[in-house]
């Protein structure tokens, strides 16, 4: 089983396999592209070639083939809201504001995307919370052609969102109280955060860590009031300034490819904040494998397999 992480410049991949009845990550890779990727074109056929060609590579490189995969995408290619909506209303009413919401998103490309709305259990008496996304009617299409060369078979098709959830719920890492949990990446003063509340996604950003300590988000997904309370809450936590009110209460990071020394002060934040060690939750082939953090997210697509395909063991 492969999990392959396609993103705007890289693809990020490991390989599940079965030794003796126990799951090993037998190898994880990382492919640099050329050209950034931002939505599933399917007119630039010299790009779909580049990337058949890599994830061929891939495939070929893998020490035990296997032709089943399942493929993650970056969510940054896909209009995402997080908002409530007014519980009074009917299901036909709630259906027309959906679609309206998410319509003023996309203006006058809504035709071009199919919409999906999911209710999240994080609900009021007084209202409902949803996720809306849109998913480019390309995508199947340029998948597909993407895929087909290397004749693997997609299992599954998840956003990165879903990964990282399902690595905290495959790990038991999911807080069962309901609380705030942030997943959060630095690589070079460059932070990708992911917000789960609720033990469901609430929102994402990417940012640059300013030479002040500051944060300058550049993309935002989901919950705006809520991603800026993180974000200022991150920014104090950075200084060193420790508050008993902070709206974290758990805060899992990995930073392993970034300056160590910018993020040591939420060390400081023992009651609520946690390493998010991957060698603690996967079998690896190499456990001293350069970077293991960087491939949260394709761990996290091939979390819930070892579960379902080992959890009685």
């Amino acid at each position: 089983m492969l999990a392959i992480h396609i993103s705007y410049d890289t693809l990020k991949y490991a390989q599940l396999v079965n030794f003796k009845g126990t799951p090993f990550i037998e190898s994880l890779g990382k492919i640099t592209l050329k050209d950034g990727l931002l939505i599933p074109d399917t007119t630039n056929t010299e790009v779909i070639r580049s990337l058949a060609d890599q994830i061929s590579n891939i495939k070929s490189s893998a020490e035990f083939p296997d032709n089943s995969t399942h493929i993650v995408i970056d969510s940054d290619w896909f209009p995402l809201l997080v908002h409530e909506i007014d519980g009074a209303m009917n299901d036909v009413d709630r259906d027309k504001f959906l679609k309206w919401r998410l319509g003023e998103m996309l203006e006058n490309a809504q035709s071009q995307y199919t919409l999906i709305h999911q209710e999240l259990s994080q609900t009021q008496a007084s209202s409902v919370k949803f996720l809306s996304l849109g998913i480019p009617q390309s995508f199947d299409d340029w998948l597909d052609r993407v895929i087909a060369p290397s004749e693997l078979k997609i299992n599954n098709v998840i956003l990165d969102i879903q990964a990282i959830g399902d690595m905290l719920t495959a790990s038991g890492q999911l807080d069962p109280e309901g609380g705030l949990q942030v997943v959060m990446e630095n690589k070079e003063n460059a932070i990708a955060c992911h917000l789960y509340q609720g033990q469901e996604f609430s929102g994402l950003f990417r940012a640059a860590l300013n030479w002040d300590f500051k944060i300058t988000m550049d993309h935002v997904r989901g919950d705006l009031k809520l991603i800026t309370e993180v974000k200022t809450a991150i920014e104090q936590a950075l200084m060193g300034k420790r508050d008993p009110e902070n709206v974290l209460t758990n805060l899992f990071y990995f930073n392993s490819t970034g300056d160590t020394a910018v993020l040591s002060n939420l060390g400081n934040y023992e009651s609520c904040c946690q390493s998010l060690d991957l060698v603690d939750h996967f079998n690896f082939r190499d456990p001293d494998f350069d970077n293991i953090d960087e491939y949260a997210v394709v761990l996290g697509a091939l979390s819930l397999e070892i579960q379902e395909r080992f959890g009685e063991d």
